[in-house]
């Protein structure tokens, strides 16, 4: 099965939160995508990024 992270997903997982990357790993990385929205919000948010990210 292949499976599309979203904007809020991918977020988390750079947070570190929900285990996230435990459970990537277990589906298996290569059965994973972004669309490009979801590259496009990645790349506006961290270049317009004001506070740390907590």
């Amino acid at each position: 099965m292949k499976y599309l992270l979203d904007t809020n997903i991918c977020i988390h997982l750079f947070r570190g939160k929900f285990n996230l990357l435990n459970k990537l790993n277990s589906i298996g990385i290569n059965n994973c995508s972004i669309s490009e929205i979801t590259l496009a919000e990645l790349v506006f948010g961290a270049e317009n990024k004001t506070a740390p990210i907590q």
